[in-house]
């Protein structure tokens, strides 16, 4: 839905049905939709049909072909699952648990206590030329960043990035009963970037405006070169003192 006077709702179908799952924004601006179940309710023992097939969800592919089908897990993750995207361009997933107590055995969704690592197709070696490398927050001090301030970053690239390099700060939650509080994120805008000697890049970029558009609090950075992230370096945006 879009905010303004007119208000109009648009709606896509996704692949199949699915309820609890857990939504994550992946540095590439696309939607990871993981874990959940096929029908039922949240709550004890009330779902069936663990939904084990991850969707990707692209923004900006033509209406009708946003929806991709991702490998499945053989772990049913269900009611009280729940991922998290870490600095290293992995899903960290975790949990489920259908029942009010821990269940082991005689139940078709038991108590799940084991981890797994999601690995987003953009990981891949092949690209691997094209992923910005020791990316490096030259001037970001303990205090952090101020709203509406200029800080330098520096990232390594063997080749010239694309026309459409990207510099992203991502606001992780951690991310269960299908709730992910204050997930955001937010495409800076480079004010310059200049290449250095060795394939070394230096980029001066404008920090959020305002609390309003971005909370006090630690963002993962993260630069993408035509669509392909690099690993994230953690900032800080502060009001100024």
């Amino acid at each position: 839905m879009r905010t303004g006077n007119r208000h109009k709702w648009n709606m896509e179908h996704m692949p199949g049905p699915r309820l609890m799952n857990d939504m994550l924004i992946l540095p590439t601006g696309d939607i990871l939709i993981i874990n959940g179940a096929e029908r039922g309710v949240a709550g004890w023992d009330t779902a069936r049909n663990a939904s084990l097939r991850p969707y990707l969800y692209n923004p900006n592919r033509p209406l009708g072909r946003r929806f991709s089908l991702l490998r499945p897990t053989r772990i049913a993750r269900m009611y009280h699952s729940s991922a998290v995207l870490l600095p290293d361009g992995r899903v960290l997933v975790g949990g489920s648990n259908p029942h009010n107590r821990y269940t082991f055995s005689n139940t078709p969704y038991p108590t799940e206590l084991r981890l797994q690592a999601f690995v987003p197709y953009y990981m891949d070696r092949q690209y691997h030329p094209i992923r910005p490398s020791n990316v490096t927050i030259l001037n970001h001090v303990d205090d952090g960043v101020v709203y509406g301030g200029e800080f330098h970053v520096r990232f390594l690239l063997g080749r010239r990035p694309s026309r459409d390099v990207e510099f992203v700060a991502y606001a992780p939650p951690f991310t269960t009963h299908s709730m992910s509080m204050n997930q955001r994120m937010l495409r800076l805008r480079a004010k310059s970037m200049e290449r250095g000697e060795g394939g070394w890049f230096n980029v001066v970029l404008e920090a959020p405006p305002s609390p309003n558009v971005s909370p006090s609090g630690y963002y993962m950075l993260t630069v993408v070169n035509e669509g392909i992230p690099s690993l994230s370096q953690w900032v800080r945006f502060i009001r100024s003192s």
